[in-house]
């Protein structure tokens, strides 16, 4: 195709005129979307980019190079989609009536090529860049930008950036129209004049088809050429890099998302990033958690000034997440707060799916002016590739920029430990934070939780973070890990406080552990059932926890039966709480747990793991499948939990004046855990079986159960220099965000009746199921994908769980 037949080159798909905003088509075309994103990197490395360099220890790099290189890569990032397959793709794509020469015409010439992109416009870009020499010229006059990062950073802002012998597609052509000749490619070059200083020149352009063979040589030349730069990166240059790529990335996004809708990109990047925490916020915080109390000597330690990372080891119950809200105080002023727990993220929500405790939490993490999700959903980024369509990848990417922007809002951000140790393997929730990254405070808690790989991202991150402030805590945490963290440290050129929990809430008495090495029916567990029954009897409360959320659904409806059968005239609250329910219902489910045990009444609340971080709670009974050493701890955490200080003499009791059983049971299933996981359990059960045990018992035995040795990790956000892919942080268990089929139209009318987008009301709606056969044909609204109601059956009271077949 000849480039008069594209009269305006464009960026994105464009919708129907009429369901699309004004400002959309600008937005999408070629020059617009560019310009966006370079006023997009203005602002962030305006407000942000001093920060960056101080968080990262940059102390080597001027503020001016790192300026004037990210806005080089903005400048460059999207040069590629100036060629033909990608102009014939994406015109295809708009559901508009402006279609060059007919559409039955483009799509013959898409088809010529086996409908798919001859090489990705990323790589394009880098050719454009270094591999014709004019513009390579041209371009390095750039005053203080270095050329070559803010290529690498224009290459890898899809995170497809790999190093492989050819990039072309076979199948796809003899040669393909790069269309540097066309009147928009010219404006692009004005544009860089104006905006980055470069000189007026009359550039020399090159000619516009070029052969495959071109092409894979213009490649080979620049692999070679990164191949021999990075020989000469140490781990200052590979920080540079990575920051840079991060926030060409940052933009790109900012960019897409904002600039064609009711947002002005500038004064909106400019906002959130000003939404930081005060002194005044941290300080209602703490007072509506302490109700009254004051803070406790352990507690003051943990706030008092010192060094930049400090270790808390105490059990828990100490009252850990006071004394960080007291660190934070003086640690994350004029910052932003991650709260990170290390279970695994499962719903949309993301930074949403932990509960508060507080509506003052609440009004930190949630914003007064969110972005309006639906109107995103009209600039999500294209497919590219076969295999993208496949993967869902237009999905995942929209859903990471949705949730990623919200973190941009949020002032505190209480979050699974993915969300920011991610970054350090270029996943791509965390990497879109980065600009909310790049300027916080970190809390990471109940490390000892981390696997091996997980918490060689934590030692990774603790060496490249070397300016932000770092709050560490565990219960139980192992005297490898401890030793790691320290080498870390000590690496640095630091010291580390740690902090120990108090010795008289550590050391008393408060469980008791019972190991059942069989028991005669898995389904019902018929020795277990009247140890609870008698304690229900007693008005006492139990928290019965098992590992996976069929099972809780079954133990649930069974409990219902033996109530019935064994205490008629009792009042019992049976309770569950899983992570199969919708939002809204999750919230409910999890605050009447915690109203339940604050309350006179007998409880017996059946969960699974969502207790271990996120119920403050008191059991008078534990019931629980075997577990990891670490999750078996926080489960007796919520256990005997509640303790009372004497003023006058110090002296710690507890509330409930007596030591608690804790039975435990086999599980025999091969998920979630593996047979190595469950060992370190049974083995911290052997050690404390039969005896009162405290908090302190726990710790020492658990510091003793670790026999791995831990280590920094590679990680691909630093170590990948010029090559730019996401890697693993941890085998992730997989599960899916949807909407059920039978909710769309009580979605569609609430969001009508409280006057809000559909994609912010389906956000309250929206469910983590496990993926099932045939999910990926389920029909879409926006990019949730909605369950049959013949496949996926809903309760509020039980929550979501596969149909029955039909007998």
């Amino acid at each position: 195709m000849e480039c008069h037949e594209f009269p305006k080159l464009l960026a994105k798909s464009l919708p129907k005129q009429k369901e699309r905003h004004p400002k959309a088509e600008g937005a999408a075309t070629y020059t617009g979307h560019i310009y966006a994103v370079m006023k997009s990197a203005e602002v962030l490395v305006e407000k942000l980019g001093s920060r960056i360099l101080e968080q990262l220890d940059l102390k080597d790099i001027e503020p001016e190079r790192f300026a004037a290189t990210v806005k080089l890569g903005a400048y460059l990032h999207d040069w590629g989609k100036a060629n033909q397959h990608f102009q014939e793709m994406v015109y295809l794509k708009s559901e508009d009536d402006k279609i060059p020469q007919g559409r039955k015409q483009l799509l013959k010439a898409w088809k010529q090529h086996g409908e798919r992109q001859m090489i990705r416009h990323e790589v394009i870009s880098g050719i454009l860049a270094l591999q014709v020499p004019g513009f390579r010229e041209w371009l390095s006059y750039c005053p203080n930008a270095d050329l070559l990062l803010a290529v690498w950073a224009a290459m890898g802002h899809h995170l497809k950036m790999e190093v492989k012998d050819s990039p072309i597609i076979q199948g796809t052509g003899t040669s393909l129209n790069i269309y540097t000749k066309h009147s928009d490619f010219k404006s692009l070059l004005k544009m860089g004049i104006k905006f980055l200083g470069l000189p007026k020149s009359k550039l020399i352009l090159p000619k516009e088809n070029w052969s495959v063979f071109e092409l894979e040589v213009a490649f080979t030349a620049l692999v070679q050429e990164f191949t021999q730069a990075e020989k000469q990166m140490d781990e200052q240059q590979k920080k540079f890099i990575a920051a840079v790529k991060a926030t060409v990335l940052a933009a790109d996004m900012a960019g897409s998302a904002l600039a064609g809708g009711n947002y002005e990109i500038e004064e909106w990047v400019e906002e959130v990033l000003s939404r930081v925490l005060s002194e005044e916020e941290l300080q209602n915080v703490l007072t509506d958690r302490l109700e009254g109390q004051e803070l406790r000597e352990f507690q003051k330690q943990i706030a008092a000034p010192g060094r930049r990372i400090k270790l808390v080891k105490a059990g828990c119950g100490t009252g850990k997440t006071i004394g960080a809200y007291a660190w934070a105080k003086t640690r994350a002023i004029d910052s932003k707060l991650f709260f990170c727990y290390p279970t695994m993220g499962t719903a949309s929500q993301g930074y949403l799916d932990y509960a508060h405790d507080s509506e003052i939490e609440a009004t930190l993490m949630h914003s007064h002016a969110e972005i309006d999700l639906e109107e995103l959903l009209t600039t999500k980024e294209l497919e590219e590739t076969e295999e993208d369509r496949k993967n869902n990848e237009e999905v995942r990417e929209t859903e990471s920029r949705i949730t990623s922007l919200l973190a941009w809002q949020h002032k505190l951000m209480v979050c699974t430990i993915d969300t920011v140790l991610g970054l350090m393997q270029n996943n791509r929730k965390p990497l879109y934070s980065w600009p909310a990254i790049s300027q916080a405070a970190f809390v990471f808690d109940e490390v000892h939780a981390y696997d091996s790989d997980l918490f060689g991202a934590l030692l990774r991150f603790l060496q490249t973070f070397r300016g932000a402030e770092i709050l560490m805590m565990s219960a139980s945490i192992t005297r490898e890990q401890e030793r790691a963290i320290r080498k870390v440290v000590e690496e640095l050129g630091e010291t580390i406080t740690v902090i120990n929990g108090p010795k008289e809430l550590e050391q008393v008495k408060r469980y008791r552990l019972y190991y059942l090495p069989e028991v005669s029916d898995p389904k019902t567990l018929p020795e277990i059932w009247p140890k609870v029954l008698n304690v229900l009897k007693q008005g006492g409360k139990v928290l019965w926890v098992t590992n996976s959320v069929q099972t809780c659904i079954d133990l649930y409806r069974l409990a219902e039966k033996q109530l019935s059968e064994h205490l008629p005239g009792v009042s019992v609250q049976r309770l569950i709480y899983h992570s199969r329910f919708r939002y809204q219902d999750r919230k409910q489910k999890h605050e009447a747990v915690i109203e339940a045990f604050k309350g006179t009444d007998p409880v017996l609340a059946i969960t699974t793991q969502v207790c271990e971080m996120s119920l403050d709670l008191s059991a008078d009974l534990l019931v629980s499948a075997i577990a990891p050493a670490p999750a078996l701890i926080q489960r007796l955490g919520r256990l005997n939990r509640r303790g009372i200080q004497d003023e006058k003499t110090g002296e710690y009791r507890l509330v409930s004046g007596k030591v608690c059983d804790a039975i435990i049971y086999p599980w025999n299933a091969k998920q979630p855990y593996k047979k190595s996981e469950l060992d370190t359990g049974k083995a911290l059960i052997d050690r404390l079986a039969g005896g009162e045990i405290s908090q302190q018992d726990l710790s020492e035995v658990a510091a003793e159960l670790g026999s791995m040795s831990y280590k920094p990790v590679d990680c691909e956000w630093l170590d990948g220099i010029w090559a730019t892919r996401p890697g693993a942080l941890r085998n992730p268990g997989y599960t899916v965000t949807v909407l059920l089929q039978d909710d769309i139209a009580k979605i569609t009318q609430a969001a009508k009746n409280s006057d809000r987008s559909f994609m912010k009301e389906a956000q309250n709606w929206a469910v983590s199921i496990r993926p099932m056969p045939g999910f990926q044909k389920w029909k879409r609204k926006k990019f949730y994908r909605c369950a049959p109601s013949d496949v996926i059956q809903y309760s509020e009271e039980t929550g979501a769980e596969p149909c029955k077949p039909s007998p």
